[in-house]
């Protein structure tokens, strides 16, 4: 009876096989991890392609690029977008221009957690992160704040 008792605890069932598989290769189908870095110095055609449209495409007057009569005042010159990304807001400030990406500010207020959501770090050849404080409680964040170095 012993030998028996062992013999079925190390089988292995095919249905226990077969249902863990497919868990598994729905994590291979996650949706990809926000890369901040992979963004920094892009143009705001290729943040758009990784982070889809910005709210603003779908808000007017402020839309997702000028208008005619906003190119005419000078207003144009920089642009935001609003990005909503795996249950993280970044806003892009971008030269209407050129189309070149000034900087990516993560809003939260834990540090720690948007430079681990974004995938940054505090020391980089490539970008530079900084606080955005609080206008109202400066000893707090509203975001942080990453551009390219040049």
């Amino acid at each position: 009876m012993f030998v028996c008792a062992g013999a079925a605890c190390t089988r292995t069932t095919p249905a226990i096989e077969t249902d863990a598989a497919p868990a598994a290769r729905a994590k291979s189908r996650a949706a990809p991890a926000l890369n901040v870095p992979a963004l920094v110095g892009r143009t705001i055609d290729e943040v758009r392609e990784v982070l889809g449209n910005p709210r603003e495409a779908h808000a007017q007057p402020l839309g997702a690029e000028p208008t005619a009569a906003q190119w005419n005042t000078g207003q144009a010159r920089e642009w935001t977008n609003t990005f909503d990304y795996q249950d993280a807001t970044i806003v892009a400030t971008f030269d209407a221009r050129t189309r070149k990406v000034r900087d990516l500010v993560l809003l939260g207020g834990n540090e720690d957690e948007l430079m681990r959501r974004g995938n940054l770090d505090l020391v980089s050849d490539t970008y530079l992160v900084l606080p955005v404080p609080s206008p109202v409680e400066p000893s707090k964040i509203t975001g942080i704040r990453v551009l390219a170095r040049k």
